[in-house]
């Protein structure tokens, strides 16, 4: 026998209640009496009534609904924001929408007018390009937006990021320190402005010590594994060989300990690797690496934060909130 769905008149009956007292109660939009409002709780349980949310969301004006919009739900970093972004929503009951571009300008602006068609009550973006066209409607839609990760250049709204540069400054000081003077560097684009800072922050610190990077020990291709083997092969096949290679992410880190493996190098005696970006292989690998780690569950915390007080309509919030990156030293340095 098919079960009849419970409504709001059918809790407003039983209650005793008006139907407008039960929305009241459900959307905390009006005062109470803190008797009634038991009553009609106490209804709402014992019937397991459930609320439409799109009824809430015409009287409350909000859907509960964050979007999140990211390159690449697969890295491991964009996962930490993901679960430290719940951590912070979860406990004011609002849900997530996740939209991954693919490093793609055409799905990230097809993703920002889906949510914003959804109504999402706000935005966290790792925008893929320097320059969003349709980022003016969701700001006419009174939609806040906070951008993590990645800058570009005209940005308004808040931001959360990590010290790239003093990473990749770190990730030199590390070679150095271990006696490498002859350094490479697999990069991602430089027009995303992590791996530009990242690198700038690399070079950066060998100026410091009146070293210059040679144009053929960089390599600047895409944030894929296979794109990063061709280029540390590219690099640990020069004549004058790099004894320390710097793979300013993930993705080519991976690509980078493949390279050494099928060249027949020994890491780290014959030639040194630090990657930035942790991940869980990374300390079972071999050898085990050395990173530069994000703090991604925190800046996902502090985005969410910053959010949801542009929601509730807070005027003053932090523009700009950097956060430091960690050394974990292992083996391959």
């Amino acid at each position: 026998m098919k079960k009849t769905k419970v409504t709001m008149n059918d809790v407003a009956l039983l209650a005793g209640v008006s139907k407008s007292t039960v929305s009241h109660v459900i959307n905390d939009t009006r005062f109470v009496e803190e008797v009634t409002r038991q009553k009609v709780l106490e209804v709402i349980r014992q019937t397991g009534y459930q609320p439409s949310l799109t009824a809430r969301s015409l009287t409350t004006n909000q859907t509960e609904t964050i979007g999140v919009i990211l390159s690449d739900i697969t890295s491991v970093f964009y996962m930490d924001i993901i679960r430290g972004i719940e951590e912070v929503i979860r406990p004011r009951r609002y849900s997530l929408i996740v939209c991954d571009t693919d490093e793609n300008r055409e799905d990230e602006d097809l993703y920002l007018n889906l949510l914003i068609r959804q109504r999402v009550d706000g935005i966290i973006a790792a925008a893929a390009h320097q320059k969003w066209d349709v980022f003016n409607l969701a700001a006419s839609m009174q939609i806040p937006v906070v951008f993590v990760d990645r800058k570009f250049e005209g940005m308004t709204g808040p931001f959360v990021g990590a010290d790239n540069a003093g990473g990749g400054a770190e990730a030199a000081r590390l070679l150095l320190e271990c006696g490498h003077h002859r350094l490479g560097v697999v990069s991602g684009p430089r027009n995303l402005s992590t791996m530009d800072e990242r690198l700038h922050g690399f070079t950066e610190q060998l100026a410091s010590q009146g070293m210059t990077l040679p144009g053929d020990c960089i390599r600047e291709v895409p944030t894929r594994v296979e794109e990063g083997k061709a280029a540390a092969m590219e690099i640990l096949s020069l004549p004058d060989r790099p004894t320390g290679l710097f793979a300013n992410n993930y993705f080519h880190t991976l690509g980078a300990l493949l390279a050494i493996r099928e060249l027949g190098l020994r890491c780290p005696e014959e030639v040194a690797l630090v990657g930035f970006d942790d991940h869980p292989w990374a300390s079972v690998s071999d050898p085990p690496l050395t990173v530069i780690r994000q703090p991604g569950r925190q800046m996902g915390r502090k985005a969410a934060e910053l959010l949801m007080g542009l929601i509730r309509g807070e005027a003053e919030q932090e523009a700009k909130t950097v956060m430091a990156c960690e050394l974990v030293r292992r083996q391959s340095c």
